[in-house]
């Protein structure tokens, strides 16, 4: 079930609020008999590209039972989280980016979440028949000790570290797979449930949980997550209707995300020509082909652009690139382009809607010149 863009949070009170991890989407099958199976939006394997993930969901597998989760894997800084890390893993296909799994606490931004009772429960009530410590799923849910012994030692301790000014509590860096939903618990199919019933199921088992998991939290005050998410950058906020089932791709209006300026640090590592001034910037995220901007450049940007890095005979034996070419390969989107290559590298900044499935940034914008910081 995927959400779809909104340009502002709905109102009113069949309304719940989420953050906006970025990361990428994963949906983790736990068999009966403790094999793991991740799964891409698109239905692709990504077993080999997330071995860590898969580890630990195998330790913990008896301990958690049977089970589907969903949910976002991210790559925390130590400060956010970052899609260019995770996109780089993507690309890599997992070699050479090995990580921990890290233990992280779910930020907080000064409103208290939800937890099973309260302002939501005219929404939740009971959960359909279905109980989580016995009844229907019986031992779908395996809170007892005696499981629990059976099972990895997977006990969530309390990390260590102190919230910053952001109301962030300091992790190392490292993977964390964020959980915001369950489709699946032992026999029971939970998709026809309200989605404040299945997050009810998911607050259950958050004591279950090993480092490396994590339960994202659901807000009643969208206006309060809002705020703290444009001020300190987060990628946005995903509002859901509690009282939705699941339902698989975009068919829906249940699920909506509201996104703030996705911000980038790039190099700019080219010159696009046109008319023999600069026309837009080729960008390069970690080595790669990342699109090109040229909304947010000034005449005067581009006439000091070209005066500086453009010279006059840079098109004279009737080529169509000058200098070397930073990438294994001219990328489609560049064919038919005049183009300079700089020696090296301009660092700075640009804003976006979102990083394509391409791996490049969609409707682009210049911020500025050198790092965010």
């Amino acid at each position: 079930m995927a959400p779809v863009s909104a340009a502002k949070l709905p109102v009113g009170d069949n309304w719940g609020y989420q953050l906006k991890w970025d990361g990428v989407r994963l949906l983790a099958v736990i068999g009966k008999d403790g094999r793991v199976l991740l799964l891409s939006r698109q239905g692709l394997f990504k077993n080999e590209i997330y071995p860590e993930l898969t580890a630990l969901l195998e330790s913990c597998a008896l301990t958690l039972g049977p089970c589907v989760l969903d949910g976002e894997l991210i790559s925390w800084t130590g400060e956010r989280p970052s899609f260019q890390r995770v996109l780089l893993r993507e690309r890599t296909r997992g070699y050479g980016g090995s990580s921990v799994m890290t233990e992280l606490r779910h930020p907080d931004p000064g409103t208290a979440p939800w937890r099973g009772e309260g302002i939501f429960e005219g929404s939740s009530g009971e959960l359909g028949g279905v109980e989580l410590d016995g009844g229907e799923l019986g031992e779908t849910l395996p809170a007892s000790e005696e499981r629990r012994k059976k099972g990895a030692s997977t006990g969530s301790t309390p990390p260590s570290g102190l919230p910053n000014a952001d109301g962030i509590f300091s992790a190392p860096p490292g993977l964390v797979f964020v959980l915001f939903d369950i489709l699946r618990l032992g026999a029971a199919d939970l998709r026809p449930l309200p989605y404040v019933q299945r997050h009810k199921v998911l607050l259950k088992m958050g004591s279950l949980l090993p480092a490396g998991l994590l339960v994202t939290e659901l807000y009643v005050d969208g206006d309060a997550l809002w705020r703290w998410v444009k001020a300190v950058r987060w990628e946005g906020v995903v509002s859901k209707r509690l009282d939705s089932t699941y339902r698989e791709d975009k068919k829906h209006r249940d699920w909506l995300k509201t996104k703030t300026a996705l911000l980038v640090d790039v190099d700019i590592v080219g010159l696009k020509v046109r008319e023999g001034q600069t026309a837009s910037l080729i960008m390069s995220l970690d080595g790669d082909y990342f699109g090109s901007v040229s909304l947010g450049l000034t005449g005067e940007m581009r006439t000091l652009l070209t005066s500086r890095f453009v010279p006059e005979d840079a098109f004279a034996n009737g080529g169509s690139q000058y200098g070397e070419m930073p990438f294994a390969g001219l990328h489609p989107d560049l064919k038919g382009e005049r183009i300079v290559w700089l020696e090296q590298p301009i660092p700075c900044t640009v804003t976006g809607l979102e990083i394509t499935e391409a791996g490049q940034l969609r409707h682009p914008k210049l911020a500025g010149f050198g790092r965010k910081g």
